[in-house]
């Protein structure tokens, strides 16, 4: 099959062997102290890539989820889709193919939103290599064609996504030749489907032919690839003797990788190539092969596909103990895949639930950082958010007003009562002016004993109205419960956000608007202007 890690993991150098790429990554994780969120996350993704390419599973799950964690922090849309893909391939390895599904899905949106034509179809060419894996060949062409035809794959950089192109050619040869082959009565959807597989077969035999994977940077994983599209683009055509000449440069180039999957899945398909011919003796003994490199690793999905090839072998050939044997180590293999698969759901699980637990307490902070912790009330940061979001909109037309009131001789009560009584004040005070305004209104500490009111689209005669009475209802606060004998009143200083001054003008004018207010004797509403109107 395709490699499902083509689309996004570095090349690989030919000379250096796989288990040991991942200990350098996994040794540049340990030593990256010093690396943003962003470059970890790749780093892991990396490192899941190479995990899944060596053999061992549970490393590759163990790094995909690390990869999305810190890409979730780094609030990357694109980078973060690039690590749900990641856990989809991971998680489809294991055969969780509905988990994979819901990845790709997440994928896709985070790429849409942000705009990210290379991610939308990289979640799409994944997306077929699990279909290609399932042998859903007819699903995984027909997703491939419509890509092709989309303005994601359209908008792709040569230059940039030179490996996703290949591969995305890879993924269609393979999936088309076999969808043709079997006649799938869904490929009618596709009228241009074989002119179209004419075409990226004629690309991948350039590559091919070329030679271009030593000096072009592609990978060695990249030309197995390539090489096992063409094999299943020669059994289509009835061309067995180009198959077997190319299957047996597959199991050639994968051998010094030093990557049990890789020379696994080459012997695996070799023996593909020999059962389309009828030489059950050679399927065997390339199944076998499959199977010794299949167990050296955690790879007991692939381990169970070797058996069953080897258990049809031996059927051909008469072995039918070694048959019965076979199948069931098969039926085994997939009672060990049915308890890994829930383990490893519950684990995915438990790091989503992780994730949104994380969310929730982000959403906490950021709320918690625009409220005053004494009041409750949303605080001077928040209603500068709002004063901005509104004078955008007052130069547009729509106006609105601001008043500033300060609570008369606060200090007094502080001194006289103690700061506690001066606390409850405050809370209290707050909590009668967001009851008595509308909801659409703001009221905000902005320091202090000083308070902020905002009222959306009105007009300022509305306004002066809503705060004549406001310090009314300062005035007639009962105080019996806390300190006999307190009273209180407030001062109000108004202004119009226009939209023609600006935030910081705005509140000037509403500040000299308050002391003109306390300068006339406190308990007094003022609206800003050339002659300031006190009521």
């Amino acid at each position: 099959m395709t490699n499902p890690h083509l689309s996004t993991v570095a090349a690989v150098p030919g000379a250096r062997s796989l288990p040991q790429s991942l200990t350098d990554l996994q040794d540049l994780i340990r030593a990256g102290a010093h690396l943003g969120a962003a470059d970890l996350s790749l780093l892991h993704r990396d490192a899941a890539y190479t995990a899944l390419d060596v053999g061992t599973p549970a490393v590759a799950m163990s790094h995909a989820l690390a990869s999305l964690d810190l890409a979730r922090g780094t609030g990357d849309l694109s980078l973060q889709a690039k690590a749900h893909v990641t856990l989809a391939l991971v998680q489809a390895e294991a055969f969780d193919d509905i988990g994979a599904e819901a990845q790709y899905r997440k994928a896709e949106a985070l790429a849409r939103e942000a705009g990210d034509h290379r991610g939308v179809a990289l979640v799409a060419v994944n997306a077929a290599h699990c279909d290609i894996e399932r042998q859903k060949y007819a699903s995984a062409a027909t997703r491939l064609y419509a890509l092709l035809d989309s303005p994601h794959f359209r908008n792709l950089d040569p230059a940039d996504s030179r490996e996703l192109i290949v591969t995305f050619h890879t993924n269609f040869v393979t999936s088309a030749s076999e969808a043709l082959r079997g006649q799938d009565a869904s490929l009618r959807e596709c009228p241009d489907l074989q002119p179209q597989l004419e075409r990226s077969a004629r690309l991948l035999q350039h590559l091919h032919e070329t030679g271009l994977w030593e000096h072009a940077g592609y990978s060695g994983l990249l030309h197995l690839a390539v090489t096992e599209a063409l094999v299943r683009y020669a059994v289509w055509r009835g061309d067995f003797t180009a198959a077997q000449t190319l299957a047996d440069e597959r199991v050639r180039t994968a051998l010094p990788l030093g990557s049990a999957v890789a020379t696994g899945r080459a012997y695996l398909d070799r023996a593909h190539v020999h059962e389309v011919r009828g030489d059950w003796q050679r399927v065997t003994e390339d199944a076998e092969l499959a199977l010794q490199s299949f167990e050296t690793g955690e790879l007991n999905v692939l381990s169970a596909r070797a058996r069953d090839a080897l258990a049809t072998a031996y059927a051909q050939l008469d072995r039918y103990r070694e048959a019965f044997e076979a199948q069931r180590e098969v039926t085994r293999q997939v009672e060990l895949l049915y308890r890994a698969y829930h383990q490893q759901r519950a684990l995915v699980g438990q790091v989503e639930q992780q994730a949104r637990d994380a969310e929730v307490r982000a959403s906490a902070f950021a709320e918690a950082a625009l409220r005053d912790p004494l009041t409750g009330i949303p605080n001077r940061t928040h209603a500068m958010n709002v004063l901005a979001t509104l004078h955008g909109r007052a130069q547009l037309g729509a106006s609105s007003v601001v008043a500033l009131m300060d609570l008369d001789h606060f200090k007094q009560v502080n001194d006289l009562y103690g700061h506690l009584t001066g606390d409850l004040v405050l809370t209290r005070v707050a909590q009668s002016l967001g009851q008595a305004v509308r909801g659409a209104d703001c009221v905000a500490r902005f320091g202090g004993e000083e308070f902020i009111l905002i009222f959306p689209a009105v007009t300022v005669q509305v306004a002066l109205e809503v705060c004549e009475r406001l310090r009314v209802l300062m005035e007639r606060l009962d105080w019996t419960d806390a300190a006999p004998g307190l009273r209180t009143s407030a001062s109000f200083g108004l202004a119009v956000l226009d939209g023609r001054t600006d935030v910081k003008r705005t509140l000037q004018a509403a500040d000299e608007a308050l002391y003109a207010s306390k300068n006339a004797g406190r308990n007094r509403v003022t609206v800003a202007g050339p002659e300031p109107v006190t009521g």
